[in-house]
């Protein structure tokens, strides 16, 4: 039988649920992406991976875990992952050093828990450029 990987969108409160059930590797991972993205975005990009049913993890399936974690944050929102985590998913992220870098909730109810963060402030203008320097008075290097 042909492992699969199963993508469950749910929005909760403030946050977008996305499950993954199966196994998350080299031969489902490029249906899981089209799955993961092809998602309703009604809660803006806070997201919460529950990777509670998923049963086996390989290099291919973390990398689609980081590209989305990443980029909800790069959007403004933020991203998170829940469990509990079967030994060898948490073996994944233990060795890559990832469960020190992600967040990760224990189970699913501390995760809902959580707040998303407020709605990211525009970053500061840049400085203009002033008779060739940045208004620092110096003339630019030529």
């Amino acid at each position: 039988m042909a492992s699969r990987c199963v993508v469950q969108c749910e929005d909760h409160g403030s946050f977008t649920v996305i499950a993954l059930v199966g196994e998350l590797w080299l031969p489902t991972v490029e249906q899981a992406e089209l799955d993961i993205m092809a998602r309703p975005v009604k809660h803006g990009e806070y997201l919460i991976l529950d990777l509670a049913f998923l049963t086996f993890l390989d290099s291919v399936g973390l990398n689609l875990l980081l590209k989305v974690y990443l980029s909800a944050e790069a959007r403004g929102g933020s991203a998170c992952l829940s469990g509990p985590l079967a030994l060898n998913v948490a073996r994944v992220l233990r060795i890559t050093n990832l469960d020190q870098r992600l967040t990760i909730h224990l189970t699913m109810k501390e995760a809902l828990q959580t707040r998303p963060p407020p709605p990211a402030r525009p970053p500061a203008p840049h400085p203009t450029p002033r008779d060739g320097g940045i208004e620092t008075g110096q003339p630019a290097p030529e």
